[in-house]
């Protein structure tokens, strides 16, 4: 039993530096959702993405304070260290769970924003939406919601033949090569491009979720391994060891 003990000892403080290096992870996976988001928070209506990227900052935090928990907790074998961090890991566990339902859940939901957003943005590109949609444009290298003759029948570009200068290829593009049907001119259109962007930003977060799950279930193991060890009571035996007497 002292072999079990010491192995989960041992495996509960690797498995607490892996939580620092996880922490790290899920902070840049989170940070790096919503660095994505901020460019196109005005374009889309898809702020859906960033509940479950908000759900995984928050696992980041409390695994960075399990990393110091499951250290003391393991070196100590203090009862109620180790029924906090078994306890704290198990709600980590239902928040990662539920960050990935919601990522898978709402796919539809990001497809539907993403394509009203853009509809939006050129209905209003002339007012609060051209430097979000030109750096969409520029930036993804597309052009229009599907395709370039989107353009033709926007209500907020004030040309109906050509194209915002944001679609060409090059840069100093004259008004002769931003018609819609240019080879000068991006084809592609922004929604594909947009929607395969918070798709892959979903998924990640999904795959780091179920990823992290298996680290946290091998803590919360050793946690109730060393949790019934603990508890156990230790005999001494006083006299040698034919005297009969223990404490």
């Amino acid at each position: 039993m002292a072999f079990c003990t010491i192995t989960s000892k041992a495996c509960l403080i690797l498995v607490s530096l892996v939580f620092w290096a996880a922490a790290a992870g899920l902070f840049f996976i989170g940070g790096w959702v919503y660095n994505t988001y901020h460019h196109y928070n005005e374009l889309t209506t898809a702020n859906l993405t960033l509940i479950p990227a908000s759900i995984i900052l928050a696992a980041g935090v409390f695994m960075f304070i399990l990393g110091i928990v499951g250290c003391i907790a393991a070196c100590k074998e203090n009862k109620i260290l180790l029924a906090v961090l078994f306890t704290v890991l198990l709600i980590i566990l239902c928040a990662e769970v539920t960050a990935a339902g919601l990522a898978y859940g709402f796919r539809e939901d990001v497809r539907k924003a993403v394509n009203d957003g853009l509809d939006d943005a050129l209905k209003k590109y002339n007012g609060t939406m051209k430097d979000q949609m030109d750096y969409v444009q520029k930036e993804l290298k597309c052009c229009g919601v599907r395709n370039a003759t989107d353009w033709s029948s926007s209500k907020g570009w004030n040309n109906t033949k050509t194209v915002p200068e944001s679609c060409c290829m090059m840069k100093n593009c004259t008004v002769a090569d931003r018609s819609p049907f240019s080879k000068k001119i991006y084809q592609q259109g922004c929604y594909d491009e947009l929607n395969s962007i918070f798709a892959k930003n979903l998924g990640y977060i999904s795959g780091v979720s179920v990823s992290f799950a298996v680290l946290q279930i091998l803590g919360m193991i050793c946690s109730c391994i060393l949790f019934c060890r603990s508890k156990e009571v230790r005999y001494e035996v006083l006299g040698g060891p034919n005297s009969g007497l223990r404490v």
